[in-house]
C-alpha cells in the first residue's frame, strides 16, 4: 500500500525494491502495487507493446493503480483509514496471513520478506501428508545430514507442489551453510526434472549459495541451465564460482558452440583449476577433431601436472565414443607416469565397456581408480557429491 505523497513510501520504493540483494527475494512474490494518486505517465515497452505507466512503478498504468487501491480496501480494510507504506502478504487461498506497517530499513525488509515465505510455506504445508511434514521440519530444524537426507526425501516424491514448498522452506534457512547444503542435496542427475527450482538460487545474494547451485545443476546435468551460466560467466568476479560455471558448461552447456567458444577460450587461464574445468567440460565436445587437437596440445604443456592431465584424459571418457580412443592411446603413448598410463588404460576401458574398472579386481580396484581421479577434485570449495560418495561421506 502506497501513496507518492509519503516520503517514507518514495524512499522503499526508490532504495529496496531496486537494491540487488533483494530483487531475487522479491521475485518469489506476485508483487500487487497500489496508489490513489495521478502522475504524468510515460511511454514504455512492456513485452513489445508501447504502454503509458505510471513513473513510479514503470509497468502499470495509473488506472490500474487506482483500480488496485480500491479493490484492496474494499476486501481487505473495514475503514477507509490506511497506514502507508504497508505491506499485505497473501495467500492463495485470498486470506492475508502476514501484514508490516511502517517504513523498513534494508535488513528488516529483507527479514520480512524471508519469514513471509517461511510463514505462506508452514501454512501451505499444513495439508501435506505426515512423512512430507517431517521432512520438512527437517529441512528447518535438522542438521546438515538431516536435512540433505530430508531434502532427497521430499525430491523422491517428484511432486511439483511439494517441491514448491520445499524450496520456500529452503529459502527462510538463515545460515548460509545450511542453506547451501540443502541446495546441494539436488545434486544427482536423477533429480534434472527439478532444475528450474535450482535456477532460482543463481540470484541468491550469497556467492556461496550460488556456486552450490552451479554445481548441483552440473552434477544434475541441467541443459535448461546452459544459457543462463553462459550469460553469468563474463560478470562473476568470485574466482571459485567462475572456475565452477566453466566445470559446469560441458554437462549444462551440452556441447552447444557457444559453450564450446568460452572453453576454448579459458583453456590456456593461468589458474590450474580453471584449466582443470576446462578440460572436463571440453569431453562434452570430444567428437571434434579440433578439440582432440587441443587437448592433446594442452597434455603436452602441462608437463608434470598429474590434476591437469588426470582431467585432460577423463574427458575423453565422458561420451563414451569408441572412435576416439585411437587419439587416446597416441596421447600417452610416450607417457611415463604409472598413474597416468593407469588412468589411461582406465579410460580406454569405462569407453568399451560402461566401467572404469575391472570386476575381477573387487573393491579395492575402484579405490585405487578413485584415488586416481582424486586430483580433479581434491581443490574444490564446493566438493562434489561423487567425491563424497567415494570417501563415504555421502
Amino acid at each position: 500500500m502506497h501513496t507518492s505523497t509519503e516520503v517514507a513510501c518514495q524512499r522503499m520504493l526508490t532504495n529496496l525494491y531496486t537494491d540487488p540483494e533483494i530483487l531475487p527475494i522479491l521475485s518469489e512474490f506476485v508483487i500487487l502495487p497500489t496508489c490513489f494518486d495521478d502522475h504524468d505517465e510515460v511511454e514504455k515497452d512492456i513485452g513489445g507493446t508501447k504502454m503509458k505507466v505510471s513513473p513510479l512503478f514503470g509497468t502499470i498504468g495509473c488506472e490500474n493503480l487506482r483500480q488496485n487501491e480500491h479493490d484492496v480496501r474494499k476486501r481487505y480494510f473495514e475503514s477507509y483509514d490506511v497506514k502507508v507504506p504497508q505491506h499485505i502478504f497473501i495467500g492463495d487461498d485470498g486470506k492475508p496471513y502476514l501484514t508490516k506497517i511502517y517504513e523498513l530499513k534494508k535488513p528488516d525488509f529483507i527479514t520480512l520478506l524471508n519469514n513471509a515465505l517461511v510463514l505462506y510455506g508452514s501454512k501451505a504445508a499444513d495439508g501435506m501428508d505426515a512423512v512430507t511434514k517431517g521432512f520438512l521440519e527437517a529441512v528447518k530444524k535438522g542438521t546438515q545430514p538431516e536435512k540433505r537426507k530430508a531434502v532427497r526425501g521430499i525430491l523422491a516424491l517428484e511432486d511439483e507442489r511439494k517441491l514448491d514448498i520445499l524450496y520456500l522452506t529452503i529459502q527462510g534457512i538463515d545460515k548460509e551453510r545450511d542453506k547451501g547444503e540443502c541446495v546441494r542435496a539436488f545434486g544427482k542427475d536423477v533429480y534434472t526434472w527439478a532444475a528450474p527450482t535450482v535456477m532460482k538460487w543463481l540470484r541468491d545474494p550469497s556467492d556461496y549459495v550460488r556456486n552450490c547451485a552451479i554445481v548441483s545443476l552440473e552434477e544434475m546435468r541441467a541443459t535448461i541451465a546452459g544459457t543462463r551460466l553462459i550469460e553469468m560467466f563474463p560478470k562473476e568476479r568470485d574466482k571459485e564460482i567462475h572456475k565452477d560455471i566453466l566445470r559446469a558448461l560441458g554437462p549444462c552447456g551440452d556441447g552447444t558452440l557457444a559453450a564450446k567458444e568460452i572453453l576454448v577460450e579459458n583453456v590456456k587461464d593461468r589458474r590450474e583449476d580453471n584449466r582443470i574445468a576446462c578440460y572436463l567440460s571440453l569431453g562434452y565436445n570430444i567428437g571434434d577433431a579440433d578439440v582432440q587437437a587441443l587437448l592433446a596440445e594442452r597434455y603436452k604443456k602441462e608437463g608434470k601436472s598429474v590434476a591437469a592431465k588426470t582431467a585432460i584424459l577423463w574427458a575423453y571418457a565422458v561420451r563414451r565414443d569408441e572412435s576416439v580412443i585411437p587419439a587416446l592411446q597416441a596421447l600417452v603413448a610416450k607417457e611415463k607416469s604409472s598413474q597416468i598410463t593407469y588412468l589411461a588404460d582406465a579410460v580406454e576401458r569405462h569407453i568399451r565397456t560402461g566401467s572404469a574398472v575391472d570386476p575381477a579386481a573387487g573393491r579395492g580396484g575402484y579405490m585405487t581408480f578413485h584415488k586416481a581421479l582424486g586430483p580433479i577434485f581434491t581443490k574444490d570449495k564446493i566438493e562434489r557429491n561423487a567425491y563424497k560418495y567415494w570417501r563415504g561421506d555421502d
